[in-house]
């Protein structure tokens, strides 16, 4: 008999302990999508300092770089300057390649740690999915993709409890893909920077 209420007393634990993980993780998702709303309405109010790169530029004078007929990245990246620091926002990336164009959308935290990158691989196809990785502390917490069908929107989401292989592995890339954007940021406002 003790062993069942033992039992039972360790599984409401462990129940509750999942609730208040999940709840947890849940209050960390809505933190980020506020935030998002909230960098997104600086832009928008022009409160924040923007530097426009182009990567590949066309020319008729230079040659295409990579494995595509076509490929040209424009970036612009949204920062503050604080107490003589900058401090990285967001950077949007618009990508022609070949015959598409994907559409990049990466948040960074107070720390410069990616936690959403919003992707699209083809802007050009109302059908192609809208993929979005949250992170806290450059782990990913949450993954949902949505797809425009006749019937109208349809998103498959996924959080730690349920993540897939692939999903990990996408997630990895696309940090990684933020985290090295981040570092040209650095590079070029550390130039800049040094100048004041």
């Amino acid at each position: 008999m003790l062993k069942k209420v033992t039992f039972f007393c360790l599984l409401a634990v462990f129940a509750f302990s999942a609730n208040a993980v999940a709840q947890s993780s849940d209050a960390m998702i809505a933190s980020i999508a506020k935030y998002n709303d909230n960098v997104n309405a600086d832009i928008a109010a022009e409160k924040l300092f923007s530097h426009r790169v182009t990567l590949n530029t066309e020319s008729v004078k230079t040659r295409f770089w990579g494995k595509f007929s076509k490929y040209q990245e424009n970036l612009t990246c949204y920062f503050e300057v604080r107490d003589g620091l900058t401090i990285l926002k967001k950077i949007i990336i618009l990508s022609d390649i070949a015959d598409r164009q994907s559409y990049t959308d990466m948040l960074f935290d107070e720390s410069g740690n990616p936690v959403l990158v919003f992707y699209t691989n083809n802007l050009k196809n109302a059908s192609s999915s809208n993929d979005r990785y949250m992170y806290n502390n450059r782990k990913l917490i949450y993954y949902s993709t949505t797809k425009n069908t006749e019937l109208g929107a349809e998103t498959d989401s996924y959080d730690e409890s349920n993540f897939e292989t692939k999903h990990i592995n996408d997630g990895l890339e696309m940090m990684t893909k933020a985290e090295n954007y981040k570092k040209m940021f650095d590079a070029i406002a550390k130039v800049q920077m040094s100048q004041f």
